[in-house]
């Protein structure tokens, strides 16, 4: 089951939310990212957060439909409202999880959100989070990716280290190779066609599919 959350970072645009909502269950917002969907008029299932960024119109907006749940939950807190979102797509069990607005000017919360993706691997939970010019995700095992003839796409390790690591189908190969956390040996890689395949025999992998 497909869930799709809109956090508060830059908000994406009303295409991307509109393609990902396809064959989607559930649109879970957190607190400003309902601005945006009051900007779209889109409703979501859930509304959560301690509402201290989401503007007024909006906030009221929702509260008078009666198809938006609003959970309301305090400031001071010790967990942000990304991570409160993600329980609750976790609650009503998404086995696939697009997290929208998670990147944006505050790095700190982007780092935090890639944790959100770690904890979905470790659930056996594909996540991802997107925008109109990136998408990430982590795996701990080999992936065949797809993508058009010459795009770009990045690996980072999320961790010490990602062992073994072959790339095959991609403009630059690679062999065996031992990435270590910080090695930009894997950055602004291409398709050779529409399929790359990359095998590893341990670590926890980035993969950024990116485009200008």
């Amino acid at each position: 089951m497909k869930i799709v959350i809109v956090s508060g970072g830059e908000a994406p645009s009303y295409e991307l939310i509109e393609k990902e909502l396809e064959n989607s269950s559930f649109l879970i917002c957190a607190d400003s990212g309902g601005n945006c969907l009051y900007k779209y008029n889109i409703l979501p299932n859930y509304l959560m957060g301690d509402f201290d960024s989401i503007d007024r119109k909006a906030l009221e907006f929702f509260q008078r439909s009666s198809k938006c749940c609003i959970e309301t939950y305090p400031t001071d807190k010790n967990f942000t409202d990304t991570e409160l979102v993600l329980n609750k797509a976790l609650e009503l069990g998404g086995t696939e999880i697009v997290l929208l607005g998670c990147i944006g000017t505050r790095i700190d919360h982007l780092m935090g959100n890639m944790g959100m993706l770690l904890k979905c691997l470790k659930l056996n939970i594909n996540a991802f989070i997107k925008d109109d010019h990136n998408c990430i995700q982590i795996v701990d095992k080999p992936i065949k990716i797809k993508g058009k003839k010459g795009a770009t796409f990045s690996l980072h390790c999320y961790g010490e280290s990602v062992e073994n690591l072959s790339i095959n189908g991609a403009k630059y190969k690679l062999q065996e190779y031992f990435l270590k956390i910080g090695d930009p040996r894997t950055i602004s890689n291409e398709f050779l066609d529409e399929e790359v395949k990359i095998s590893f025999t341990s670590g926890n992998l980035m993969v950024f599919y990116s485009k200008d």
